[in-house]
């Protein structure tokens, strides 16, 4: 059988060509490393290296956000220290102010520095890293804090988020940045000490002087929450009120309340006095006298210390009138006394005998020093020590930490407003028309989030009441009934009181629902024209609430401490800056404690960052067992893919060079 050259040269280009990819596809191994290029190089190993380079991929990206989370750490990390030093700083500028040797001028021109600390914090609160600021939470767009105004700043607003920064760092796990303002800059605790325990507050019950207490208390140090703090400003309150209340044969209780949807305290009663009573809380500012710009000439004395004995023997100060010296004492070694100049009016002797290190002045010549002086240290002859007598004043009250800006705080019972014996002194007695004087429009504000009601009205039983304890039953059974109508039930107490000629508004606490406030709407109720308010005594003009008093929202931030501060130097008020320092060490306390905390947290991104390395190498070296090519093999295959291709070659050369007139010769 004769086989066709036809069949011979297709059959030879056939195998040249497979023998060709061959070729190609050991070059391209070569060439590349790789032993899977493509899918169709092995179908089951392309997958696999295709959901390998998806993992390091995201591995990848986890490396970014941790290197992003890092460099935001490192940044609040020093915006914090920065912080701490500042405040430090101030600490330490207060501790010098407060001092017996500062000045009222010295404190003057620290307030005015007030404002460069001040735009320090700021900027540093409004720090910026990755195009996002640090401090702002997730809403880091714009800066979060803003001051009210720039010129002359008194209040600073946070217009951040309170939720924090969330960063993913592998599939299953993110990392909580934990830097929002909110938290680090505004106190949820706040220290209770000597410069801020006081509670000042006088009750008056029914009338007579034998009726009014002014009492004193002082709340147990201690660092508390807001919620922990009106719990105990309440114990303190009540406590207090029951002790000096012995003699009176009554005691009223308190109700003290931190509402955190708000942010405001309110102080108030249980509603229990059924005859007329206020309180008045009092933001005082008691007058004391102070030493001032201290000054030693001649040696230098270390840690000199100024008591004063007796402050209500000091009645004399310096330097009044303006420009006068201040007091001064002048040590001469020869007869070891102290020569004194500069008297502003208490008559001195012209030379005190020396105490040892320590000068004792006798201001009232009682034979008891008034104000002594030590001096730590041995003086020498012309040794000089002066000081001022100055006016001050103290303030330690905890009513301006529960947002009670103003001086005084008024607690009363509803009322009458003018005496109302008159009405019933002329027989037949008060007269109550329908549609004239028989209505009172009220709200009611259930305790526990019970809800305000909508206007409710009370309508008193026409006729005529010929005295006030009859008239007081008809109103206090309109408002049950009214109350009882929508549904709220609660038991009203209408008290005639003799002493005061007035009617007291109440509710009974013992007995049905407890009430938050009642209101009276004598002026916007819709019952104004036919109210009852005249003949109860209530000014018809005027609306009444029952409602605990209400602070302004209490913010005990890092801000309000500066403006605090800042009021405090410029009044020369030394319990003020003191107050401050106690509240500024709570700040540095905070602030050390989140930079712990940024700490820890970028500690766990360093231990994040290696987990990533493992798994990339890891990674990395499964793909190159799938994919990459053993070179020693790759060369071993090319060498014989060319051997027999070279050999294909000569061989098909060879035979597709004969012809039939090979054949026929």
């Amino acid at each position: 059988m004769r086989v066709a050259t036809i069949s011979i040269y297709k059959q030879a280009t056939y195998q040249l060509g497979r023998l060709t990819s061959d070729l190609n596809e050991a070059n391209e191994v070569l060439s590349t490393n790789l032993k899977i290029s493509s899918a169709s190089d092995d179908p089951s190993g392309m997958n696999q290296v295709l959901t390998i380079n998806s993992e390091l991929a995201a591995l990848e990206q986890y490396q970014v956000n941790v290197d992003q989370t890092q460099n935001v750490l490192t940044t609040a990390e020093t915006a914090l220290d920065t912080m701490a030093d500042q405040l430090s700083e101030m600490k330490l500028l207060c501790s010098a102010l407060s001092n017996a040797s500062a000045s009222y001028q010295e404190r003057s021109n620290a307030a005015a520095s007030m404002s460069l600390y001040l735009d320090g914090l700021l900027d540093l609160a409004n720090t910026n890293a990755y195009g996002g600021y640090v401090f702002g939470g997730d809403n880091n767009r714009t800066p979060p804090f803003t001051c009210d105004d720039d010129g002359n700043p008194t209040r600073v607003t946070y217009n951040g988020s309170s939720n924090a920064v969330s960063i993913r760092t592998s599939k299953h796990t993110t990392v909580s940045l934990d830097c929002c303002g909110s938290d680090l800059f505004y106190e949820d605790e706040i220290i209770v000490d000597k410069t801020n325990n006081q509670i000042v507050f006088t009750e008056s019950r029914g009338t007579g002087e034998n009726n009014k207490v002014t009492i004193q208390a002082t709340l147990p140090a201690g660092t508390y929450s807001k919620e922990k703090l009106a719990a105990i400003v309440e114990d303190t309150l009540n406590e207090a009120s029951k002790e000096h209340s012995k003699e009176q044969g009554y005691g009223i209780v308190y109700e003290v309340k931190y509402d955190g949807d708000t942010n405001t305290f309110s102080i108030g009663t249980d509603g229990s006095n059924d005859t007329p009573m206020s309180v008045s809380f009092e933001v005082i500012q008691t007058e004391t006298v102070r030493i001032e710009n201290l000054k030693t000439d001649g040696q230098s004395f270390e840690d000199v210390e100024i008591n004063i004995v007796d402050k209500a023997a000091l009645t004399k100060y310096t330097p009044e009138p303006k420009g006068t010296k201040p007091l001064t004492f002048t040590y001469t070694e020869k007869d070891g006394t102290w020569k004194v100049s500069n008297d502003p009016g208490y008559g001195l002797p012209s030379k005190i005998d020396a105490s040892g290190n320590s000068i004792k002045i006798d201001v009232d010549d009682d034979g008891k020093p008034d104000i002594v002086v030590d001096l730590n240290g041995e003086p020498e002859d012309g040794d000089t020590v002066s000081f001022d007598i100055v006016k001050g004043y103290k303030n330690a009250s905890i009513l301006p930490d529960l947002g009670f800006k103003i001086e005084t705080v008024i607690l009363e019972t509803v009322t009458s407003d003018f005496p109302v014996s008159g009405k019933f002194s002329v027989p037949p007695g008060l007269s109550v028309l329908k549609d004239q004087n028989d209505r009172i429009d009220f709200t009611e504000t259930l305790l526990d989030g019970g809800g305000t009601s909508v206007q409710l009205t009370a309508v008193i039983e026409a006729g005529t009441y010929s005295d006030p304890d009859s008239y007081a039953e008809a109103v206090e059974k309109a408002l049950e009934s009214a109350s009882a109508e929508n549904g709220n039930r609660v038991n009203y107490s209408v008290v005639y009181d003799e002493a005061t000629k007035s009617f007291t508004l109440s509710e009974n606490t013992k007995t049905g629902r407890q009430l938050e406030s009642f209101d009276l709407l004598f002026s916007s109720g819709t019952n104004a024209a036919s109210s009852a308010a005249g003949s109860l005594g209530f000014n018809a003009d005027k609306d009444v609430s029952s409602a605990p008093q209400k602070g302004k929202e209490a913010t005990w931030s890092i801000w309000d401490t500066i403006f605090d501060l800042k009021k405090a130097l410029k009044n020369d008020d030394v319990d003020g800056i003191q107050r401050a320092m106690s509240r500024l060490d709570n700040h540095y306390e905070s602030l050390t404690s989140s930079i712990s905390t940024v700490g820890r947290i970028y500690g766990s991104t360093t231990t994040t960052e290696a987990t990533i390395s493992n798994s990339n190498l890891t990674l990395t070296t499964q793909r190159s067992t799938v994919r990459d090519a053993d070179i020693v093999e790759a060369i071993m295959d090319l060498k014989s893919a060319q051997t027999v291709y070279q050999a294909a070659l000569s061989s098909t050369s060879s035979v597709m060079g004969l012809s039939l007139v090979d054949y026929m010769s």
